[in-house]
């Protein structure tokens, strides 16, 4: 993958392993961590490679005690 080039909904979509409509519906209500994006026109999003490696560094956990939104058993 070349991280000089802004990926597509469907590029970013397939990287993460979701539906292109969960990405659209994230940009719209956000998530948390926050994954951004590049709003290129008024209906045109793309993202950075980088970004996408960072989100998923950041939602990678070891175990679920490491997950802060968990419920407590």
């Amino acid at each position: 993958m070349n991280d000089e080039r802004l990926l597509t909904t469907m590029e970013a979509a397939q990287f993460l392993g979701l539906d292109t409509g969960t990405l659209k519906r994230w940009r719209t209500r956000g998530v948390t961590p926050p994954l951004p994006y590049v709003k290129v026109s008024a209906n045109r999003a793309r993202y950075s490679p980088a970004a996408l490696k960072a989100f998923v560094a950041e939602r990678t956990r070891q175990n679920t005690a490491q997950d802060t939104r968990g419920r407590a058993a």
